[in-house]
């Protein structure tokens, strides 16, 4: 039986550096999104109310469409291989959040994997901690409700108010992007109750929602034109498939994100049980975005070809594959599946 928050928050309690100049290093997942972000930032933000040196480490910059976050720029490190050694060396502890693996934290993994003392707080089903201490909760909509619940047991023990409204703000990005704005089957009535008492810390809901699911610019606009205009249907309109070109990123000008929501629209449709995106990156990598309904569990497939995720989103990937073949494969696979269960 998976052991309470209060027992787990008292267990990283004891278990953070007693070298207060030791770094406490927080590893979101690679391509952040909200929830990652914002529950990374909020358990920096906390531990530095505590005493403690910590950061959030990242391969990249947080991304514009996450700006409206206003993340202060010392509370994050940027890893690259100029900059691993040095930055390991500072390493009193590896928290991994929203992720539990190290191959899943790009350029950052390294210094998770080679870590000493891990500990790992994650919502994903898939999740296989690589962690001493981990709490997986695969019920919770987002690790920003988890992260919750760890600092205000922290809050507790040290008689101290570690979730001011910056801290409640960053965790309500993280509930809202992961719920759907409250919307997807993940949330709870747990949901709301954390969600109301973020509020009266000072987060604010209306801000967030628009930032995160309704600001637009025109490249985005012209990219989601062309991806829906592309989408093909397969197995009597249960499966839906659409796929991002690094042309098409070129040609409409869209900014770095401008294919989020895309695959929500194609399982909206009604005979759709499971959509797929599929997007090329740098670097040869085609990074597929999945989403489903009732009769398709997405963690699942998702493992399958090697990533993993929820029962309604999940994510994988290839490398060095022609993107018109790996769709054929995902479609295969999705087929196949579906005669299955």
């Amino acid at each position: 039986m998976q052991e309470t928050m209060n027992e787990f928050a008292s267990r990283v309690f004891s278990y953070l550096p007693t070298d207060k100049r030791k770094e406490v290093q927080v590893f979101p997942h690679a391509r952040v999104d909200g929830d990652c972000v914002g529950t990374a930032v909020a358990l920096v933000s906390a531990l530095r109310k505590l005493g403690y040196s910590a950061r959030v480490m990242l391969e990249v910059a947080i991304p514009p469409r996450l700006s409206f976050m206003n993340v202060p720029e010392d509370l994050l490190n940027i890893v690259t291989t100029e900059n691993e050694e040095e930055i390991f060396s500072r390493q009193g502890l590896a928290f991994a959040v929203d992720c539990s693996e190290g191959h899943r934290m790009g350029a950052c993994g390294n210094c998770f994997i080679r870590a000493e003392k891990k500990v790992v707080v994650d919502h994903h089903v898939s999740a296989s901690p690589e962690a001493e201490l981990a709490y997986v909760d695969g019920k919770s909509a987002s690790c920003a409700e988890l992260m919750f619940m760890l600092l205000k047991e922290w809050e507790v023990s040290s008689g101290k108010a570690l979730v001011d409204k910056f801290e409640a703000d960053c965790l309500m990005v993280g509930i809202q992007s992961d719920s759907g704005r409250f919307s997807y089957e993940n949330t709870r009535p747990s949901t709301f109750r954390i969600a109301a008492e973020l509020m009266e810390r000072g987060a604010n809901v209306t801000d967030n929602a628009y930032h995160l699911f309704d600001e637009t610019c025109e490249g985005k606009v012209l990219l989601h034109g062309m991806a829906m205009s592309n989408m093909k249907l397969y197995a009597d309109g249960r499966i839906a498939v659409t796929k991002i070109t690094s042309d098409m990123m070129e040609k409409t000008n869209a900014p770095e994100g401008a294919a989020d929501g895309i695959v929500n629209v194609l399982r909206d449709i009604d005979t759709v049980l499971a959509a797929f995106v599929l997007r090329e990156n740098e670097g040869g990598e085609i990074r597929v975005n999945c989403r489903t309904k009732e009769g398709f569990d997405a963690a699942e497939f998702a493992q399958t070809l090697g990533g993993g995720g929820h029962r309604r989103a999940a994510g994988f990937s290839c490398k060095n594959m022609d993107i018109d073949a790996f769709a054929e494969k995902v479609v295969a696979e999705a087929c196949a599946y579906l005669e299955r269960t």
